[in-house]
């Protein structure tokens, strides 16, 4: 199964920072078989809202993994920068969806956010474990290790022998009998050399 991650930060300050989220999936063979990545710019024009284009993707979304940086973002109908529009509607719509959010610098800058920002880290700090980041580098392990904490959490990685590993999302259809026969066979006969050796 892969679970959908949906990115959310302010597309102007933290560009950089939403594409190395897409790196580290993409360049880790085990991330990339477990996780899709929503970024909206990789869309496609489109005769579209833009809103509730990634409202649609956020509720359809297993991860929201936000970024918060020093600049709030521009603000909707509602008051809303994009990045908490998506942070709401996934907490509304995901009930049991997973949230993992990154400040970019240390406490001592949040005196220096803009006061929606501020707010808004106020909000994130009160109800949730987030993670701090200086620089990509750093962003880029925070994101590694949350994404293994999640995988974890959910059975997916096995810490035991490979063989006594239990594979939940597959049935007894996938079983080739024929190979089962024959693994049955040959090892009937193997026994049967060594009982005759012995």
């Amino acid at each position: 199964m892969k679970y959908k991650l949906f990115v959310s930060a302010n597309q102007k300050e933290l560009r950089e920072e939403r594409f190395a989220i897409k790196d580290v999936i993409n360049d880790n063979a085990t991330l990339r078989q477990c996780f899709d990545v929503f970024i909206f710019e990789n869309l496609p024009a489109k005769g579209k809202s833009p809103s509730a284009t990634y409202l649609k993707n956020v509720a359809d979304s297993d991860i929201y993994m936000g970024i918060i940086g020093m600049s709030y973002g521009d603000k909707g109908n509602d008051g809303f920068s994009a990045t908490e529009r998506e942070f709401r509607h996934f907490l509304k719509t995901k009930s049991t969806g997973e949230i993992i959010i990154f400040i970019k610098g240390d406490s001592k800058k949040d005196v220096k956010r803009d006061k929606d920002t501020q707010r808004f880290v106020k909000t994130v700090k009160a109800s949730l474990i987030y993670k701090r980041f200086h620089n990509i580098d750093e962003l880029k392990t925070q994101v590694l290790n949350s994404l293994i904490s999640f995988l974890d959490d959910k059975g997916e990685i096995s810490k035991g022998p490979f063989d006594k590993a239990v594979w939940h999302d597959v049935g007894y259809e996938v079983i080739d009998e024929q190979s089962v026969k024959d693994f049955l066979e040959n090892r009937a006969v193997t026994n049967q050399s060594i009982i005759v050796l012995t």
